[in-house]
């Protein structure tokens, strides 16, 4: 007597196909998690091929998710963009402000100093050439930017007062006005580096320590921030050649 039950269990094989192959577990969909992946990726593209040219598909295929997953998160490229350049300034901040209370001065410009190793924010996120396209390309992030800067502007203004309080500073400067030169210092590094324009942010940063150190710590205030270099920079005449430079010619017979 034929059997049926084989039968049956084939036939039922053949309506799942691949019933029987063990297929990797799907990635946790857990909305904060999917969120900064997304986030991460399309920063990498854009770092490395800029803000316009990776497409929607190439930075879901980076993530790893679908567009689908995509949509959950983000209503357009254009509000993954904002998240991007705000997750970017946010590190920012973090990295040359952060949140120590008890900090002063001269090892907050060191942390500055420290954070501007190359021309991109910290972090290696966005180069500022590209925050600043965002922020033309959508008045929301510029208003997020603005906003951060105002942010640290008032932490760096805070850390000038504790300085002045605990007498590392002088008396009579402003703390606001101070805490934006050294953000304009900041941005104008970035700039710099990217242009690779001739730049030294620790020797400016120390410079300007000094200029408002009380006279008895001019010599120590900025320890740690510039750094020596026996090195002639570019453009610069040695001790020698100046001297053989401004020796007058001597007079032909």
């Amino acid at each position: 007597m034929r059997r049926v039950e084989p039968t049956l269990q084939k036939s039922a094989r053949a309506a799942t196909p691949h019933a029987d192959v063990e297929r990797p577990a799907p990635r946790p969909r857990v909305p904060a998690q999917t969120r900064a992946t997304l986030v991460e990726a399309a920063t990498q593209l854009f770092l490395a091929r800029g803000v316009d040219a990776p497409s929607l598909d190439a930075i879901c295929e980076r993530a790893g998710y679908t567009r689908g997953a995509f949509y959950v998160h983000f209503g357009s490229r254009e509000a993954l963009l904002d998240a991007v350049v705000e997750k970017a300034m946010a590190d920012f901040l973090d990295a040359m402000v952060g949140e120590d209370d008890d900090v002063e001065l001269p090892a907050l410009v060191a942390s500055f100093v420290g954070a501007l190793g190359d021309a991109r924010h910290p972090g290696t996120r966005l180069r500022a050439s590209q925050v600043l396209e965002a922020c033309a390309r959508s008045p929301g992030m510029r208003v997020k930017y603005l906003a951060l800067l105002v942010t640290a502007r008032d932490r760096i203004a805070e850390t000038v007062r504790r300085s002045q309080a605990r007498g590392r500073l002088r008396a009579d400067v402003r703390a606001e006005p101070l805490a934006e030169l050294l953000l304009a210092l900041v941005l104008g590094a970035q700039v710099a580096m990217q242009l690779e324009a001739p730049h030294d942010v620790a020797g400016a940063a120390g410079e300007l320590l000094r200029l408002v150190a009380p006279t008895a710590d001019a010599q120590t205030l900025d320890a740690g921030v510039a750094k020596n270099s026996d090195a002639p920079k570019k453009g610069a005449k040695t001790k020698k050649a100046k001297k053989k430079h401004d020796e007058p010619k001597k007079r032909r017979k």
